[in-house]
């Protein structure tokens, strides 16, 4: 089973590209599309799955 993570603490679209960008670093990779819940404290969220066929992953 792939390992997967939902992102769902950024508050801004720029905030949650600098998430993607963290974790793609990290070796995940996005999984979804972004989610946007307009009346939600943080409305942006967004699935992402781990990529195994790496053969170095940073951690």
């Amino acid at each position: 089973m792939v390992p997967l993570r939902k992102i769902t603490k950024a508050r801004t679209a720029r905030e949650l590209e600098r998430l993607i960008e963290d974790d793609k670093e990290r070796g995940w990779k996005v999984g979804s599309r972004v989610n946007h819940f307009p009346h939600h404290s943080r409305p942006y969220q967004i699935l992402m799955k781990f990529e195994t066929d790496k053969e170095h992953v940073k951690l």
